[in-house]
């Protein structure tokens, strides 16, 4: 037997070194059929967060499965392999753009049934051009089944019932059980609903019909028939204060003395006297419901607590009116007893009642519902409803296919390789925008949360970062980005400063520097540097001294008026002579010392001859900058990309270095536009020449330094 094929060969996959990172390239539908079999340590990044990168969100939140916010390798290979398993031509994933209806498969069940549901997609959008769908027509719900009765998503809106009476119930079934939404958009029930809506308004019947036998069994239960539900509603909302009334009364006729304290004093009503009483008052609702006095009568007409005036008007109209018990403009204990008592039969049945919120429709209502066939008409859409949904079940794959079809390569080419941040006329997915700032432009800024939370490990890039807050009028929300400048010096590089940031969708956001990590930005820089130092380190200690020196001089003015008058009248004294005299050497002496210092140098100059003055001057130049200049160029070798994008949520697995041409890249200087003619005005042009003569004494050292190495 021939066992030559038993062992698959091995995929041949082709691998580019950029960033010090070997990194696979995706260049044909065989590399993505073999994904699976990449080593992961070959993968330039393992994770990535869902929010806050230039992709449709939407895509990254069908990858990732889990639903954590947070795209994995593995949910990445799963992405690929339900994309090739549904497509017949993978080739046009490398296309992007619209989902060709040609390149989805015709082999697989899966691909059939999208092919189907897209076809019917592009019918109902009335497309023009039907031989392919785009994301925003797959992801259109509402003009997919907004002219359609039935979508097979399970739930039936209201134009779907069709008969009014149903309709009606319709209506009904949503204000008991409220809605769920339908895929056309419009809100809609479901089988579950119409069930439990049913089988409410049978346990409520059941509870009614009851209520009505034992009514004719053993006494009234609806002392107002079927009034008695609000008439009870309206008992109970006053029942209470009621009570409290009466019971305050008996108190009061008990002892006299109690009478202030059960009417609450007066103070609480000075308290609230200047308040607004347009609105409902928790103070004047705790008041007894009316004045309290002994065996006092609770007054019906007037003298009510206005918070409850409303709802014993409502006591009035549905209980005391309609009860046969003669009530006048007074109500009295014994006659609110007798009015409780009229309803204990109802409050006993009323306590076994099954929760329904469909009381709120009435019992005759309820009844006419339960007789009728409207449950089986109900059950029979929703049949015809569920027909439907084999054939509609993969429209919403159809979006996600779609959304595979635009999207998956490039998020493949800046997850398993960082091809579109290495690429000149491509831009990654992190990369968020542009910062215009300081005469440059910044292409390399990511949208953070936290400046202070990025900057420790960010830092660790190596790279100039200059974090801004964003922020525009017509906008709430305010964002941060970390900007890289990767070329220019850091002079003006302030916290403070302001700059404009242009985001991909082409709104420009105000933005204003707020932290800034410093790193070397070049080696141009890195070679003026120490002159900058120095100079700045001179400024700040000139700046000083005179600071300190003014101080004084204001401090002895003060004081040198009130010592005069008090010094004797004479010659100076010794002490003071021999002060002035041991000041004036000290500074004779310093001054000789200076002066001898630089007769030394003047004389070790003179010694020279007159070509090698420029030499020297050259070395001295070198021996102060080289050092900068060569910490410079080994602290760039290493300027990274993965600290910033793990700063950010990421997950980067190979070292993706920022080289010195892709940093020039990243951050472009101002130029002048080609025929440009350039104006020298005022200290512009003395400052040309000085540098125009410095090169000329450099370029004569070079040439009188090769005229004698070679003679």
């Amino acid at each position: 037997m021939d066992h030559s094929n038993d062992t698959a060969k091995p995929h041949l996959w082709k691998f580019r070194k950029v960033g010090k990172t070997f990194q696979v390239q995706l260049e044909s539908p065989d590399d993505l059929r073999h994904l699976r079999e990449l080593d992961p340590k070959l993968w330039v990044a393992l994770s990535c967060p869902v929010d806050g990168l230039e992709i449709d969100r939407n895509t990254l939140a069908l990858i990732d499965a889990d639903g954590d916010g947070r795209v994995r390798l593995e949910e990445v290979i799963t992405a690929v392999e339900w994309t090739l398993h549904r497509m017949g031509d993978p080739s046009a994933l490398f296309n992007g753009g619209d989902l060709p209806i040609d390149a989805i498969s015709s082999e697989t069940p899966e691909g059939k049934a999208i092919t189907i549901s897209a076809r019917q997609i592009l019918e109902n959008t009335n497309d023009p051009n039907p031989v392919d769908i785009s994301v925003g027509e797959a992801a259109n719900t509402r003009a997919i089944f907004g002219q359609s009765r039935f979508n097979g998503d399970g739930i039936i809106a209201r134009d779907a019932v069709g008969d009014e009476d149903l309709g009606q119930t319709f209506d009904d079934i949503i204000k008991v059980k409220g809605s769920v939404p339908d895929l056309s958009g419009q809100p809609g029930i479901d089988s579950t609903r119409v069930k439990e809506f049913f089988a409410e308004l049978r346990s409520y019947n059941e509870w009614w019909t009851q209520g009505e036998k034992s009514s004719a069994e053993e006494g009234e239960v609806f002392p107002l028939g079927s009034e008695t539900p609000p008439a009870f509603q309206a008992l109970v909302a006053v029942e209470k204060k009621i009570d409290d009334y009466f019971a305050r009364c008996r108190l009061a006729s008990f002892d006299d003395r109690a009478l202030d304290a059960l009417n609450r004093e007066a103070s609480l009503f000075e308290a609230v006297a200047k308040e607004d009483f347009s609105i409902s008052r928790a103070e004047i609702v705790d008041l007894p419901l009316a004045k309290v006095g002994p065996l006092q009568e609770l007054p019906l007409q007037s003298g009510i607590n206005p918070e409850w005036a409303a709802r014993m008007s409502q006591l009035q109209s549905k209980v005391l009116g309609p009860l046969p018990l003669e009530i006048g403009d007074t109500l009295t204990a014994k006659e609110w007893s007798g009015v409780k008592e009229a309803f204990s039969r109802y409050r006993s049945w009323h306590e076994s009642k099954p929760p329904a919120a469909v009381e709120v429709l009435g019992v005759d209502r309820i009844r006419s519902l339960i007789e009728s066939d409207q449950e089986s008409r109900f059950q029979e859409i929703l049949a015809e409803e569920a027909a439907l949904a084999e054939r509609m079940k993969a429209v919403t794959e159809v979006e996600k296919l779609a959304r595979m079809n635009r999207d998956l390569i490039r998020v493949l080419r800046n997850f398993v390789n960082f091809d579109d941040f290495y690429e000149e006329n491509e831009e990654a997915i992190f990369q968020a925008g542009v910062l215009y700032l300081d005469g440059r432009e910044c292409r390399l800024c990511l949208k953070i949360e936290d400046p202070n939370k990025h900057a420790p490990l960010g830092g660790l890039a190596r790279a100039f970062l200059a974090y801004c807050e964003c922020r525009r009028k017509d906008s709430p929300n305010k964002f941060y980005i970390a900007a890289v400048f990767s070329a220019g010096d850091s002079s003006n590089l302030l916290v403070g400063r302001n700059g404009v940031f242009l985001d991909k969708k082409g709104k420009l956001w105000d933005s204003t520097v707020v932290k800034i990590v410093e790193n070397p930005i070049s080696i141009h820089e890195a070679f003026f540097l120490p002159y900058v130092r120095i100079g700045r380190f001179i400024s700040e200690q000139v700046e000083k001294w005179a600071t300190s020196r003014d101080k004084a001089m204001q401090e002895k003015m003060q004081t040198g008026v009130t010592q005069v008058s008090a010094k004797p009248k004479g010659p100076p004294q010794m002490g003071q002579i021999g002060g002035i005299a041991a000041m004036l050497a000290a500074g004779g002496i310093a001054l000789g010392a200076v002066g001898a210092g630089l007769a030394s140098l003047f004389s070790t100059l003179g010694e020279l001859r007159y070509w090698e003055l420029p030499l020297v001057f050259v070395g001295l130049i070198l021996l102060v900058s080289l050092p900068s200049m060569f910490i410079a160029w080994m602290r760039l070798r290493k300027r990274t990309l993965g600290p910033l994008l793990d700063a950010a949520g990421w997950a980067v697995n190979g070292k993706t270095l920022i080289s010195f041409r892709l940093g020039k890249l990243l951050t472009r200087r101002a130029t002048l536009p080609p025929g440009a003619t350039i104006e020298l005005v005022g200290g512009a042009a003395a400052r040309t020449w000085l540098w125009v003569l410095l090169g000329l004494t450099v370029v004569a050292s070079a040439l009188g330094w090769g005229f004698i190495l070679f003679l």
